[in-house]
Parts: C-alpha cells; structure tokens; sequence
C-alpha cells in the first residue's frame, strides 16, 4: 500500500492520520518525558515499600509466628513472595497515578481548560492551539506509561525468576543439610535412644528447647523455618543443624517429654546392660567401671565425660559414701534408667549407656521381657557371683563357707540367670550371635581367700570350668559372638583403701565392648602402675576434670 492509497479513502482516516502525523513531534517528546519517569518512580516505590512502612509498628504483611513451630518463618519460605506482590502493586499504582492524576487531570486538563489570559480572555487561535496539542500529549503520556508498565512487568519477571531460583536454590540446601546430617547417622550407626525407664523409644528428632523461653521446637531442622538457623518467637536464634551446633541444646524425648542427655547424635549409641542375680555386685561393679574409666582419663589414655549432671552427681554421692567406709544402696526402679557416658578420644567417642537392673527383674520369664532396653542392647555384661552356684558354695569347707556368707551370695546361680538371659535375648533382639560379652567374676577379694578354689590367675574361663561352671563357658562360646572373661574386686577398685591398678583393671571389659564397636583407643603407659590410692572424703580424683 502506498501513502497515497490512506488517503483515497474515509474522509475520516485521512483526517486521523493527518492529525497524528501532526502530533507525532508532540506524541514522541511526551512519551520520553513520561516513560522514563514513571519507570523511576516504579523502582523507587517499589523498593521503598519493601522495607517496613512504619519502623517498630505493627506490619499485616509479616507473617506472626504460630502453627505446628513457635518461629518465624524464614523470609524466603514466604514473606519475600508477600513483599514482592506488596511491592510490585504498590509500583503499578504508582505508575496509574501519575498518568491519571499528573497527566490527565493536572497537564492535559489546564492545557484544555486554559482559554484566559492573566489579564483578559485569550485569543481564539490559542484556545485551539492548546486544545489541539492537549490530545498529542495525552497520547504521549499514555503511551509512555504503557512503555513503562511493560518495562516494570519485564523486570518483575526477571526478579521473580531470580527469586524463585534464589529460593529453589535455599530449598535444595536445606534438602542436602537434612542428607548430610542422615548421612551422617547411618555412616557413623547412630541410633538416638530414649535412656528412661518406660519409653527407651528410638528418636528420629528430638524435641529441643528454645534456651530463651524454654519453648519446645519439634522439627528444629533446615526447611521452611530456616536453612541454617531459625529465629524462636522470643527472638532468640536457634541452630538448626548438627553441623552448626544444634546438638548444644537442651533435647527432649518426643515420646516422655523427658531430658537426654547432652550432645545426643554427636556420637554413636552403645548400650551395655549389666546382667547378674540380687547381690552379685552389679552396682559396685558399675561404680568401678566409671572409676576406672576416670583412671584412664587421668592416665591420658581417653577422654571421659558425663552426659548428664545427674548422673555426676550420683556417682560423686557413691564415691563419697565408699571413701568413708559406707555402701551402695540396692537398684530399686523396675526399669532402670542409664548411666551415660562419653567415652573415646578426640573425635572417636562414643555414648555409653550403662544399665544396672535390679535383679529380682531377671528372675522370671515374664520380668526379664518387660525389660525393654535388652533390645537395644549392643553388648552385655554378665556379671557371675560363683558363690551363688551351689556347685561352688555346697563343696567349700564350713569355715570358708562362712567367709563366703560375708560376701552375700547371690540368692540365684549365674547359670539360672543366663540360661533365662540367653533365650528371651534372642526373642527381644534377634541379634544374639552379633552381641559381644563381657563376663566379669566378682568379689575377687573373697574368692582369693578360699584356699579349697583353684587360685584364679588371668584365665578366668580356665578357672570358671575348673570350679563347675564349665556348662556357663560353653554356652557363652556357642550363643553369643564373642566373649571375654575378667575376675574383679569392685572393692579393691572403689573401696575406703582402692588399688589404683585393679581400678583402672575395671575399666577392661567396658573398653573391649567398646573397641569390639570400632574405637581405637590408643592405650598410654599410666604414670602410677600400682600402690594404694589415698582414700578422699568427698569426690574420686579425676570427676573434676570428667565433668
């Protein structure tokens, strides 16, 4: 079509496009003018809106904390979508504004209506001029707010393509926070329990208390809350994963509600319950284990450290009982609740949990299931009181039998109790074969003493058949996977006048379970090899230093 055919038809569009070709000077300087400022003013209202519209007043935009968390949730799990919206509209309104209010009705209006001189009525051919150009410029001025919406629309996409990236982007970190620290629970075979009596349930995630408010936080993890850290409702911030130190606050069990012990998921689970009759010496046994562990401590072999201040307490409260000649008091819950210790060297350590029972729970069938920890149980600790066994009490002379009735026997012979042991273990666990043993002969300070036994030497197996409990060898060789046999005076260890080499002797069979888990410890030459240690009034030396 040639310029000359728009004018061959409607007088109309000839008239139009004659009067656009007119404007078109008039059309072109308004949109310049109008465009690039209406863009400005976009992004300065734009980004003036994303801050808050009165600093320390109440916002509608912000989210308040509530729902399943007691936190806020993170700015890009929501609040940056709410601003941006907020924003862009607020941009957009602007740019209406100002082609409807500065244009239309301030600029284009007066040039419309202004047909009066300051003094006196204006000429007829400046009345028109203006009315005539009042169109040009209010095309112009439309014409470069719809330049600068497309342009604002433009960059409010690309802004939300970067933002949703940004987002994605925070999404996947928190996925491969929430990976790494799985990751590390199956390659490191950590299985978080509940050490209380009545629950012992697995943990997936602790519930872990905000150290502000004390407000529970139950999904304390990378996500929606936070990817590397969450802010409580209190305003405290909060880790939110083991690599940035989430297991430095007070943890919960989901299911009890009750505290675990510090630093849980730190360290891989071993689970070692104490097994033995009424008065075979399982809790003076577990006292000495602790001092001996302390011992080694002392000696630079490993690195020993309570779990929880309770079970400080206690054992500080035991060792002081012993230093002035006292004793222990019996095991009195039904389910008992564990004695937690870390135990390694540097970053090889592990979380010990100590079970003393009370044996009257292992005397029956139906006591022995309800105790649910034997499930857990990583590996064990048979304790054997060989007075108990009528083989060994009934053939000792009357004189000797007397000094053994000092001792308190067992009321049950060690074979009953691990006959009892042995079936209901491979019922409950299933992992029977795989569980390593330590067998510990107690009351080693009496049995030396009965000149009608066997002198019992470091073949504590040897000497166990010797005195009739050759069927206990044999059954511990063939049921379980591994076992080791230790004679021991709890006594000697953790006694008014304890010898510091059967002190750290009672250590042994905790560090073999331990080592039969993976730990190395490397073993350190003591800097005091025998000799009495001087009895304390109050504390064992080392506890200081442990906790």
């Amino acid at each position: 079509m040639s310029p000359s055919d728009l004018f061959s038809g409607s007088p109309w569009v000839s008239a139009l496009v004659v009067l656009l070709f007119i404007q078109s000077p008039v059309i072109v300087w308004n949109l310049l003018r109008s465009a690039p400022v209406a863009y400005a003013r976009f992004v300065a209202e734009t980004g003036k809106s994303l801050g808050p519209w009165r600093p320390g007043t109440y916002d509608a935009r912000v989210r308040p904390p509530g729902g399943t968390e007691p936190a806020y949730r993170a700015y890009w799990a929501q609040q940056a979508w709410t601003d941006a919206v907020s924003a862009t509209a607020v941009g957009a309104t602007d740019i209406w504004r100002r082609v409807v209010d500065v244009w239309m009705k301030d600029r284009v209006r007066s040039m419309w209506n202004l047909y009066r001189k300051p003094y006196g009525r204006r000429e007829t051919w400046e009345v028109l001029f203006l009315r005539f150009f009042s169109v040009g410029v209010a095309l112009g001025a439309l014409l470069g707010s719809l330049a600068a919406a497309a342009t604002a629309a433009a960059t409010t996409l690309v802004f939300g393509v970067l933002l949703g990236a940004g987002c994605a982007a925070l999404v996947l970190a928190a996925l491969c926070l929430r990976g790494i620290d799985s990751g590390r629970l199956v390659v490191g075979r950590i299985r978080m329990k509940c050490p209380h009596p009545g629950c012992y349930h697995s943990v997936a995630l602790p519930v872990y208390r905000c150290p502000g408010c004390r407000h529970p936080h139950r999904s304390l993890r990378p996500g929606r809350y936070g990817v590397l850290r969450r802010v409580c409702e209190c305003g405290q911030v909060l880790r939110t994963s083991f690599l940035t130190g989430r297991h430095r606050l007070d943890a919960e069990c989901p299911e009890c509600s009750l505290p675990l012990p510090d630093g849980l998921g730190s360290a891989r689970l071993v689970h070692v319950p104490l097994i033995g009759g009424t008065s075979s010496g399982k809790s003076m046994l577990l006292q000495a284990m602790v001092a001996g562990l302390l011992a080694r401590m002392n000696g630079g072999e490993l690195s020993v450290r309570f779990a929880r201040d309770a079970d400080r307490r206690e054992y500080e409260r035991d060792a002081a009982q012993l230093a002035s000649g006292g004793g222990i008091g019996k095991t009195t819950a039904v389910q008992p609740t564990a004695v937690m210790l870390y135990v390694g060297k540097r970053y090889r350590k592990r979380l010990l949990y100590l079970y003393d029972p009370r044996g009257e729970n292992l005397e029956s069938h139906e006591r022995l299931r309800e105790q649910e920890y034997l499930a857990h149980a990583d590996a064990l600790v048979l304790v054997v009181d060989a007075l108990a066994d009528p083989s060994v009490y009934d053939g000792l002379p009357p004189d000797e039998r007397t000094r053994a009735d000092l001792a308190s026997p067992s009321a049950e012979s060690p074979m009953h109790t691990y006959e009892r042991l042995s079936g209901e273990l491979a019922a409950m666990s299933g992992r029977r074969r795989q569980t390593p043993v330590a067998v510990v002969v107690t009351k080693k300070d009496v049995l030396h003493r009965l000149d009608s036994l066997p002198t019992l030497t470091d073949g504590v197996d040897g000497w166990l058949r010797a005195v009739g409990l050759e069927n206990l060898v044999r059954g511990l060789e063939h049921d379980f996977g591994a076992c080791r046999f230790t004679a021991l005076s709890a006594q000697d260890a953790v006694g008014t006048q304890p010898h510091l080499a059967e002190r750290r002797h009672a250590a042994e069979p905790v560090l073999w379970l331990l080592r039969r888990t993976g730990l190395r410890i490397k073993k350190a030459r003591p800097a005091v090899a025998s000799g009495r240690i001087p009895p304390r009034p109050t504390t064992d030396p080392g506890v200081a230093e442990s906790s």
